[in-house]
């Protein structure tokens, strides 16, 4: 049986040969396709992990349900923002139709390209204020952007997207979430390897202070 850490690599691998084979291959734009899914993978499922161990007497409905994603889609308004209140800042909120699952739900969708992009979008506007870098000019460069308007054929755009999705919904990286920062040190450095723009990734995962001391030794750099 493959180990999480056997499996985040292949994820990886797959990612970029899901790139290569709609014509990014080693492309100027396949590092931010790579990092930016990858990411969404990430915190997707570090928010399903959060909102199961929340310190709320709602979070046991979310542990107790089969799948975690529906149980939190069937909460009401306010018991959904309760249990968002009792989740740590350091984690960007995600609602219902932000999840994997849901874009799972549609790809069968003709749109599926404009509906994936506009997840991504959607996720990054909704956490701007907290999570975002900025560029030496104060511009603001949020967490994620159109990713699909990458592919040259239009027509090509919606299945890519379905291709980026099969990848990230084979296994999750909760178990992970128990361990220490040594894994995803280890996982980030393979990840970035062969790209120069690594910074954002950090940056969101590994707050300031502890990147400095214990994230990937390129973050570091």
């Amino acid at each position: 049986m493959s180990t999480i850490k056997e499996k985040t690599i292949e994820l990886i691998d797959a990612l970029k040969a899901t790139c290569k084979t709609y014509g990014m291959g080693n492309d100027g734009n396949e590092y931010k396709i790579i990092t930016q899914v990858f990411l969404y993978k990430f915190l997707n499922d570090k928010f399903g992990y959060e909102v199961k161990n929340a310190k709320s007497d709602i979070a046991k409905k979310i542990r107790d349900a089969e799948k975690w994603e529906t149980a939190y889609a069937e909460l009401s308004d306010t018991d959904r923002m309760l249990l968002q209140s009792a989740i740590s800042p350091d984690v960007p909120m995600l609602e219902p139709y932000h999840l994997i699952s849901n874009l799972w739900n549609q790809q069968g969708k003709g749109d599926f390209d404009t509906i994936f992009d506009s997840t991504m979008t959607d996720i990054a506007e909704q956490n701007a204020d907290i999570f975002s870098t900025q560029t030496t000019a104060n511009t603001k460069i949020p967490l994620f952007e159109p990713l699909t308007q990458f592919v040259t054929d239009s027509a090509q755009r919606a299945p890519f997207a379905r291709a980026l999705v099969d990848k990230l919904a084979n296994f999750s990286f909760e178990e992970a979430f128990v361990e220490n920062y040594d894994f995803f040190s280890n996982i980030f450095e393979y990840l970035i390897k062969d790209y120069s723009r690594w910074r954002q990734v950090c940056r969101i995962l590994y707050p300031p202070c502890y990147c400095n001391h214990y994230g990937p030794f390129a973050c570091r750099r």
